[in-house]
C-alpha cells in the first residue's frame, strides 16, 4: 500500500484507525499530498502524549462526523484552546440518534433477527444518497485553505469516515481499485478493538449473538463501498457529476480541493 510506504501511519496511545488519506498516485500521475487531510477514530481516548503528536500536525480543523449524542458519551479530548476549529456534521441517520452504547444495546436485543450485512449495505446507501448536505458541507470546509491541515472522523473510524475519505480520493482521480485498498485497510488496524466490541456483544446477548451474525458490521467489507460507488456511477456517471448534483457542492469548491490535496 502506497500510504504505508511512505510510513504516513503515524503511532498513537489512544487511536487505532488514524492516517492521512494522501500519498495515493493518481490515474493520470499525479499524487495526492501527505499531511494535508487526516482520518481518524474518536478522540476521546488521547493521552498527554497523542495531543502534543496532534499538535505537531497542525491541525487547522478537526471534522466530527459522529451524532450529538455519540459526542456527547464520548466527548474528543482536542479543544478549541489547542488552536484547532472544531465542526460537528452528523453523517448518521436522524432518526437513529443512539449512543454507541444504546446502539449496541439495540443490535443486542435484535440479534438473531437483523441482517447486519443488510444493515450495514442500507446505512452506506443513507450516507451516498441521502446525506448531501453534510456531505457538501464537510467538502466545503475541506476545500479552504485556512482549514487544512484537517482530520475527519467518527467512532470507529472505518465507516462514516471510510465513505468520506474514499469519495474525496476518488475526485482527486486515485484509481476505485486503489480506494478500496485503501478502504479495507482499516480491517488491518481495527481488529483488535473490534473484538473487544465483539466480546461485548456475546456478553450483553447471554452469549446468544454469534461472531459470524454480528460480523457484518464489525468490519469494512467491498461489498457495502461497491454498492454505492456502482450505484453513484450508474446514475451519475462520475463522483464529480455526483457532488455537484446529488450535494449541491460548488464546482469552484472541487477544483479549490483538488489544488490543495494534489501536489
Amino acid at each position: 500500500m502506497e500510504i504505508m510506504e511512505k510510513e504516513v501511519i503515524r503511532q498513537f496511545d489512544g487511536l487505532y484507525n488514524f492516517r492521512d488519506i494522501g500519498g495515493q498516485e493518481t490515474i493520470d500521475g499525479n499524487r495526492m499530498k501527505t499531511g494535508v487531510l487526516f482520518r481518524s477514530d474518536e478522540l476521546s481516548r488521547l493521552s498527554k502524549q497523542d495531543i502534543e503528536k496532534m499538535k505537531r500536525l497542525q491541525l487547522k480543523l478537526i471534522c466530527d462526523l459522529r451524532t450529538p449524542n455519540e459526542q456527547k458519551s464520548k466527548p474528543g479530548r482536542i479543544k478549541p484552546e489547542h488552536g484547532v476549529e472544531l465542526v460537528s456534521i452528523s453523517m448518521y441517520d436522524k432518526s437513529q440518534e443512539f449512543t454507541h452504547f444504546e446502539f449496541l444495546k439495540f443490535l443486542v436485543r435484535k440479534s438473531n433477527t437483523i441482517n447486519f450485512e443488510e444493515i450495514m449495505k442500507e446505512m452506506y446507501r443513507n450516507m451516498a444518497f441521502s446525506s448531501g448536505n453534510e456531505i457538501q458541507e464537510v467538502i466545503q470546509l475541506l476545500s479552504e485553505q485556512k482549514n487544512v491541515p484537517a482530520l475527519i472522523h467518527c467512532t470507529g473510524g472505518k465507516d462514516r469516515t471510510g465513505y468520506i475519505a474514499a469519495i474525496i480520493q476518488l475526485l482527486v482521480g486515485v484509481s476505485y481499485e486503489k480506494v478500496l485498498k485503501d478502504y479495507l485497510f482499516s480491517n488491518d488496524v481495527i481488529g483488535p478493538r473490534m473484538k473487544k466490541v465483539e466480546r461485548f456483544i456475546r456478553w450483553m446477548s447471554l452469549f446468544q449473538a454469534s461472531p459470524e451474525r454480528i460480523k457484518p458490521m464489525l468490519e469494512v467489507r467491498r461489498d457495502y463501498l461497491d454498492d454505492v460507488y456502482y450505484g453513484i456511477i450508474d446514475k451519475y456517471g462520475d463522483i464529480e457529476t455526483y457532488l455537484c448534483q446529488a450535494c449541491k457542492v460548488q464546482q469552484d469548491s472541487l477544483l479549490n480541493l483538488k489544488h490543495l490535496l494534489l501536489e
